[in-house]
């Protein structure tokens, strides 16, 4: 079976910080996290813990919008980092 380059923890909070920051956009960062999702589950659905796979699920979903406001506002993406989400 191939290696899955599974992301860190810490890859996906920093990511998620990204966002906060502005350093990287919504949909950057959830076109990077699909894409992953993406490669794991064709690969090795098993390489990833189920707390990361969480993680990993709710930065794939940054960009969705209820309407005219992001589904996931900037305190629950603080949370997701702090390890509450």
């Amino acid at each position: 079976m191939a290696e899955v380059a599974v992301p860190t923890r810490e890859e996906i909070v920093a990511l998620l910080q990204a966002v906060l920051d502005g350093t990287t956009s919504r949909t950057a960062a959830a076109e990077w996290a699909s894409e992953v999702q993406e490669e794991i589950e064709e690969l090795d659905h098993d390489a990833v813990e189920p707390k990361m796979w969480h993680l990993l699920r709710l930065a794939a979903s940054l960009d969705v919008k209820s309407g005219d406001a992001y589904l996931h506002d900037e305190a629950t993406i603080r949370d997701w980092i702090e390890g509450r989400g």
